[in-house]
């Protein structure tokens, strides 16, 4: 009898190519038409074992990995992981359970609420979606720019830059769109005939109903907001709306269900954009948000994505249809938000150790800087840093008030490239650690990604070489992993996905320091959590075969 697979003993790049060769036999079926070879490709790969193991290790890897749905169950051993995955094998007889309904607070204090459905339940979206990812790339509006592969809010951004920084451009009037309740309220009826994939599965997912405390509600509209699938299957309810504005003179730019339309006039954005786009809205059950969709001017300025876009009187930049230099920067909400966090976070580490407060610290502001640095940041980045120097001094102050300012400087702070007023601290094992400094952090302009479908094998390098250069600049790394990330390519080498993705990150001694490995760079591999464990503990002869010769492990 042959020997079942062990989890530790998944080939995940053998794994990841073949899911990756199924899809682009999907895309290139889609752009044919050839809807039964679809559906049919479809269906083999929601089969393959290899599709069904990435979606396993997406649920069991990812950041909500430890919070269960309302079954209560957790994947956190190898074995229920493999357990699952032959479990997906054969969904005739799925019935998804009801999502656990839980309330998160929302920027303006209000609460959202959020479905969180079991874990098989989400590999269950996570496998359907892998077989629905390439025909969403097919049909995607070429100015949508949320939850889809390799596009995100800084392609939006620096689109809109262009679009409205442009001496030629004569649309000066901006359409905020809000979508009322958009989760909540979507059409199930729109989904089922539209959405491309099978229906039973699709009709489990929209009906699944969610739990509240012990009672069970039933649904007839909307989707979870915690579903893996749920993103994408609203992503595509609203493409077309791109295409529908450019018919009628007008420029639409979307993130999810956000979105701006740019017109020549205040009139043609109100009485021509807003009907169609309700007409367009109510078709999938939804409805704008009167009260929160505004017509602004490009002179007013007007936030969108945590970024404020607004063109700035200059005489000297008079040309065309430019009044002055249009400038992206971090929205005013964003900055009062960052400098809270810092504060709280000051606040509530003050009394552990100095080194756990650096710890979060810079994580924090490392985050908020990567985000933000690809538009016109660098004064508010040097007055957030003049900001975190004077909390920190404030708080170093009352925690030791009889201590001279001069003494006080010289146990916190030190020198660092001519600035005297690094703060820094023994860290864990008693090396010297210091806090991000923010201002010092330099501007990096965001190459915006091509509208091409990434799963056409036409464009397969051209997606490959954005792939490596994901984390060549990151601010996320250290400066010890950020090294260690660029000479790998950007990718994890025992999985050969992105580095920077869901997953936590790791470093890897390729001679374990139990036998005597250092912490030179020649040594140390930067893998993800879950490929470390499996260098770690598997027993593969095949695989390790391979680590051998890729320079992962010693022996």
């Amino acid at each position: 009898m042959k020997r079942r697979l062990l989890y530790d003993e998944i080939d995940w790049i053998s794994a990841h190519r073949a899911v990756f060769l199924m899809q682009q036999e999907i895309a290139v079926a889609y752009n044919l038409n050839d809807k039964k070879l679809v559906h049919k490709l479809q269906e083999r790969l929601v089969r393959s074992f290899a599709s069904r193991a990435i979606s396993v290790r997406r649920v069991a890897t990812n950041s909500g990995n430890k919070t269960s749905g309302v079954d209560n169950v957790i994947w956190n051993t190898k074995e229920k992981t493999m357990l699952a995955i032959n479990e997906l094998k054969d969904l005739r007889h799925y019935i998804a359970k009801p999502v656990r309904r839980v309330f998160i607070p929302k920027k303006d204090r209000k609460l959202r609420p959020l479905g969180i459905p079991t874990m098989f339940d989400r590999a269950v979206q996570a496998l359907y979606a892998l077989s629905l990812a390439p025909i969403a790339e097919c049909i995607a509006d070429t100015r949508s720019y949320g939850f889809r592969p390799y596009h995100g809010v800084h392609d939006a951004a620096i689109y809109i830059k262009l679009v409205l920084g442009s001496y030629t451009n004569n649309k000066r009037y901006i359409l905020e769109g809000d979508i009322s309740k958009f989760f909540d309220k979507i059409s199930h009826d729109w989904f089922l005939e539209n959405i491309p994939m099978d229906k039973r599965i699709l009709t489990q997912f929209l009906k699944a109903g969610f739990m509240e405390g012990k009672q069970l509600h039933l649904t007839t509209e909307g989707i979870p907001q915690g579903g893996v699938i749920s993103p994408m299957i609203a992503n595509m309810a609203l493409d077309g709306l791109e295409l529908l504005m450019q018919k009628n003179g007008f420029i639409a730019v979307r993130y999810a269900d956000d979105f701006v339309v740019f017109g020549e006039t205040e009139d043609s954005l109100r009485f021509v954009a807003m009907p169609l786009i309700e007409t367009f809205l109510s078709i999938r059950g939804l409805q704008l948000n009167v009260t929160k969709t505004l017509v602004t001017s490009m002179v007013e300025g007007f936030d969108f994505l945590g970024f404020n876009f607004r063109e700035y009187a200059d005489i000297s930049r008079v040309t065309g249809t430019k009044k002055g230099i249009f400038l992206v920067k971090p929205s005013s909400k964003s900055v009062i938000n960052i400098r809270a966090k810092i504060k709280n976070t000051i606040r509530d580490y003050r009394n552990k150790p100095m080194y756990m407060l650096v710890t979060k610290l810079n994580q924090v502001i490392r985050g908020w800087a990567e985000h933000y640095r690809t538009v016109t940041s660098k004064k508010i980045f040097t007055s957030t840093g003049a900001y975190v120097w004077n909390t920190m001094w404030a708080m170093l102050k009352r925690k030791h008030r009889r201590m001279p300012s001069r003494l006080l400087k010289s146990k916190y702070f030190k020198s660092v490239d001519g600035n005297h007023w690094v703060f820094f601290c023994p860290d864990s094992k008693n090396k010297v650690m210091t806090l991000f400094q923010i201002g010092w952090v330099s501007i990096k302009r965001h190459s915006i990604c091509k509208s091409i479908n990434p799963f056409l094998p036409e464009n397969e390098d051209y997606f490959k070489k954005r792939k490596l250069n994901q984390t060549k600049h990151s601010l996320k790394l250290s400066k010890k992993a950020l090294r260690l990330a660029s000479n790998q390519g950007g990718i994890c080498v025992v999985c050969k996905q992105p580095l920077i993705n869901e997953e936590v990150i790791e470093i890897h001694h390729v001679i374990p320091r139990k036998r005597g490995g250092s912490d030179v760079p020649s040594n140390l591999k930067l893998l993800h959590k879950a490929c470390h464990k499996q260098v770690t503990y598997s027993k593969s002869i095949k695989l390790r075969a391979a680590w051998l010769r890729d320079g992962i492990i010693s022996c």
